[in-house]
């Protein structure tokens, strides 16, 4: 049973690398997706700009086109006041032009921010995309370092997995299924005891279980967490055994 003892040892070392590297390749794509939805934020924040941007010269090309025909209204109302001599009519083209002279210092003064605006968006844009572009390197070079440990994850699996099927056939059937229930149900199956006390919930045996699990002759299991116990000594000694194999 010590046998036994050991290859469920070996088998329980095994199956812990397996779930520490299924956990890892879970992880990695989460973390690569992660980056992706930064960029894809940081990129959909930069088209935003970009519309408000066009936006602004829209509007700025609609005032600058106003501007130039309230331009050209002016010149038209100052040919008519050279043709008015006086009276209502004088009076109603020179105020037509004074409306309109002040409608242009305001459509001026207005281009003016507009201008101010739209340099500053540039500036923003520019150092915006300057973000993105690097983000974008950032991410694909990501990409490219998750991808090559996927891979080396995925090898090491498939070795690690070989050698666990290989330690699985060493053990009896019955045993096997034992371990396999109580690891899906505890996570760990398989624990030492130390000085009398469970260390997969550590609580104290019973003396007289403990007396048999120094002789090492039968399968046992702690009465409070169900977990396949040993003592720890035991293992130290096949420890040195194997060692003088060797």
């Amino acid at each position: 049973m010590k046998d036994q003892l050991v290859l469920l040892e070996e088998l329980q070392r095994h199956d812990a690398r397996l779930q520490e590297y299924d956990a890892t390749l879970k992880v990695l794509p989460e973390k690569l997706q992660a980056l992706r939805n930064d960029l894809a934020k940081v990129e959909a924040l930069l088209e935003r700009e970009r519309a408000s941007l066009a936006e602004i010269e829209a509007f700025h090309r609609d005032l600058d086109s106003q501007l130039k025909s309230d331009e050209g209204n002016v010149a038209k109302s100052k040919a008519k006041l050279s043709q008015v001599r006086g009276g209502k009519d004088f009076s109603a083209v020179q105020r037509e032009v004074e409306v309109t002279r002040k409608m242009i210092g305001e459509r001026e003064e207005e281009l003016l921010k507009l201008m101010a605006a739209i340099e500053t968006s540039k500036k923003s844009i520019a150092e915006h995309e300057k973000d993105v572009a690097e983000l974008r390197a950032h991410v694909a070079a990501e990409d490219a370092t998750t991808s090559a440990k996927i891979a080396e994850i995925q090898a090491r699996t498939a070795g690690e997995r070989a050698e666990r099927d290989v330690i699985a056939k060493k053990v009896r059937p019955d045993v096997l299924k034992r371990y396999g229930t109580i690891r899906i149900r505890r996570g760990l199956a398989v624990v030492p005891v130390i000085r009398g006390t469970c260390q997969g919930c550590h609580m104290t045996i019973p003396p007289q279980l403990y007396n048999h699990l120094q002789r090492g002759n039968t399968l046992e299991s702690c009465p409070s967490c169900n977990r396949i116990i040993y003592w720890d000594e035991i293992m130290k000694e096949k420890a040195l055994e194997r060692g003088e194999e060797s």
